[in-house]
C-alpha cells in the first residue's frame, strides 16, 4: 500500500512523464482570449412548440457566431416555414426574421403569412427566452395580428424550441473568421 509522500512523488512522476509527452502549443498563434465573428453560413433552423396547437419549423438561416472569452454570441436573419396542426386541416405559415443571442438570453421577431388556402392571416411575433449559446433556443412570443382574419388554431402566445444548426459550434477554433 501506498503511503502518502510515496503517492505524492508517484503523482509527480507520473506528471512529469505525461507532460514530457505533450506536444508543446503555442499560445500566441491560438491566442486563448480572442474576440472574433466567424464568417456568415447558411445553415439549416428546426423547431417545435406550441400555439394553441402543436407546430413544426424548418427552414435557412444566415448565421454568424460572435467568440468571446467569456460566452458566446449569434445573429442573422432566417426564412422557415411553420407547418401547424389542427383536427380539421394544416395551416403553414412562410415567415421572415431575425434573431440575436448572447450568453443565457436571445431575442428574436419574425413576420409570417398563415394559410389554409382558403383564408389567410398576418402576424408578427417577438420573441424572447433563454438560449444555449445561440446553438438551441427556448423562446415565449407573443404574436400580433397584422390582418383582419385570424385562425383560433394559433393563439397569440406561441413557446418554440428552435435548433441552429451551425456547424462553427462544434469546432469554433478552426471556424472560418470574418475579416475585418
Amino acid at each position: 500500500m501506498l503511503t502518502a509522500n510515496k503517492w505524492i512523488w508517484t503523482s509527480l512522476l507520473a506528471l512529469v512523464a505525461f507532460t514530457s509527452n505533450a506536444q508543446v502549443v503555442d499560445t500566441v498563434k491560438s491566442a486563448p482570449f480572442q474576440r472574433y465573428w466567424t464568417k456568415t453560413r447558411v445553415i439549416p433552423k428546426f423547431g417545435a412548440g406550441y400555439q394553441g396547437n402543436g407546430f413544426v419549423e424548418a427552414g435557412l438561416a444566415l448565421h454568424k457566431i460572435y467568440v468571446h472569452p467569456l460566452t458566446l454570441a449569434s445573429a442573422g436573419p432566417y426564412l422557415t416555414c411553420d407547418v401547424v396542426f389542427t383536427d380539421e386541416d394544416v395551416i403553414v405559415g412562410p415567415k421572415a426574421g431575425y434573431e440575436v443571442t448572447a450568453g443565457l438570453f436571445g431575442f428574436a421577431a419574425d413576420v409570417a403569412y398563415y394559410s389554409d388556402f382558403e383564408k389567410e392571416s398576418f402576424l408578427i411575433t417577438p420573441k424572447l427566452g433563454i438560449t444555449l449559446l445561440g446553438f438551441a433556443d427556448l423562446f415565449y412570443g407573443r404574436s400580433f395580428t397584422l390582418s383582419n382574419d385570424s385562425f383560433s388554431a394559433i393563439s397569440v402566445s406561441r413557446f418554440s424550441l428552435v435548433i441552429n444548426l451551425n456547424p462553427d459550434y462544434f469546432d469554433l477554433r478552426d471556424a472560418r473568421r470574418k475579416r475585418r
